[in-house]
């Protein structure tokens, strides 16, 4: 194998760039939050109160993530469509992915429980609505769409190995976030399923160059750092199959400078290593704690006296 390899010039090395998110970033990206939606709703407190719901969510996944030794942590507000929580590990976990993926909505529906029957008993209006906006938030995430924690964690159990259901998946996700912004009356989400649309396309494209190296007997599933100088060179010449307009990139280019791109194009269509350490037991729990919260929530919603949860936001 190591003479084959020899036969194959050195795959260029890949000079990374991505740093973790610093603090003040963050927090400017919060302020750009609060600030865009000051020009469409006057009501600061309600967007106080959005941002502390976000943060503890996007907390949740931060501090599990920090648990389990993911690096270049960096947390994004982004402004009418939510907030994100991003980091790196050499080998994902099944195990650990879906603990992240509930550490958001979990504590949040447990913290809104907590408000909203501490508001309703002693009848504290802004409680309530803290307490509605932790429950509403954190349970539409857990809705199975795809990119909601439902969702990822429903394609983490079950769609792991299978590409193109993934692939349907995210379509009907996209589909399924359009007719949700419908429904509740909401261009900001009708327009986030659009977005996923143009997601869509963009994931239909990489499955088509993965389906080729799979034909190619490409052993996809790895870093950059462990490919093979002969995978890399096929995958490269899948990817001027695949995408035209990269000859025309290498004759104008420094072979420095087109080396870097092509080995970040390669990069990007590799898949990160992940441990399938979920077995049956395992997923039947984290299902079972995903369901459990989804319909536990819409239960204890149809439950409680949604006249005062209505009054509590009329007072103001």
């Amino acid at each position: 194998m190591d003479d084959f390899e020899q036969y194959y010039p050195p795959k260029p090395n890949l000079v990374r760039k991505e740093k973790g998110g610093h603090p003040a970033i963050t927090v400017f990206s919060m302020v750009l939050f609060a600030l865009t939606f000051s020009i469409i709703i006057e009501d600061y407190l309600f967007i106080a109160f959005l941002l502390g719901v976000l943060l503890v969510h996007e907390g949740g996944h931060f501090l599990m993530m920090k648990l389990f030794g993911y690096s270049k942590l960096k947390m994004l507000f982004i402004p009418f469509l939510g907030a994100l929580v991003q980091g790196k590990k050499k080998i994902y976990s099944q195990t650990q992915s879906a603990l992240v993926l509930l550490a958001g909505p979990v504590p949040g529906i447990l913290i809104g429980f907590v408000l909203l029957e501490y508001g309703i008993t002693e009848n504290i209006f802004w409680v309530i609505q803290l307490g509605v906006l932790f429950v509403l938030l954190n349970v539409v995430n857990l809705l199975p769409l795809d990119p909601l924690d439902g969702g990822q964690l429903i394609k983490l159990m079950f769609f792991g190995n299978q590409e193109l259901v993934q692939l349907i998946f995210s379509f009907v996700s996209s589909l399924g976030m359009i007719a949700l912004g419908f429904l509740v009356d909401s261009w900001v989400v009708m327009a986030f399923g659009f977005l996923l649309g143009f997601r869509v396309k963009g994931m239909h494209k990489l499955y088509n160059i993965r389906k080729e190296m799979k034909s190619e007997h490409i052993q996809y599933e790895t870093s950059y750092e462990n490919l093979t100088d002969s995978s890399y060179a096929k995958i490269k010449e899948i990817l001027f199959t695949n995408k035209p307009i990269l000859r025309e990139i290498e004759e104008q280019s420094d072979e420095r400078h087109f080396n870097q791109l092509i080995a970040n194009q390669v990069d990007g269509v590799l898949q990160e290593p992940m441990s399938r350490d979920a077995k049956f037991f395992k997923k039947a729990i984290f299902i079972l704690v995903w369901a459990f919260f989804l319909f536990g929530t819409a239960y204890y919603i149809i439950t409680i006296d949604l006249n005062q949860i209505t009054n509590a936001f009329q007072i103001r």
